[in-house]
């Protein structure tokens, strides 16, 4: 937690006051994301993912913390952005990791 000092005024006293720093919507969220993940740890690798659409299409899901077909066909992944992504059984095709571009690494 930080502080700040607001501006003297004439013939008061200087005043601190408290700012507070960052949020608890981003621990909370953060929490919530490690308990997702550890729920579906048995489902799929973290990474980025490509899935192929019935009509032929690709999309893209980039930071994907879980990836598993539901009993009734249907794709869920869920991202580390907490977005969940749900295909109807009839609507996608296939779905697997995006590969690194050659010349290109990732993890540093």
């Amino acid at each position: 937690m930080g502080t700040a000092v607001a501006p003297k005024r004439e013939g008061q006293p200087e005043e601190q006051l408290t700012k507070r720093v960052g949020t608890t919507k981003r621990v909370g969220t953060t929490k919530r994301m490690e308990e997702t993940r550890d729920a579906y740890s048995t489902s799929g690798a973290d990474g980025n993912y490509t899935v192929k659409l019935r009509n032929g299409e690709s999309i893209t899901i980039q930071g994907a913390i879980t990836i598993k077909v539901l009993d009734h066909g249907e794709l869920n992944l869920v991202t580390d952005t907490g977005r969940w992504y749900l295909f109807a059984p009839n609507a996608w095709k296939t779905a697997f990791p995006m590969q690194p571009e050659p010349g290109e690494a990732d993890g540093g």
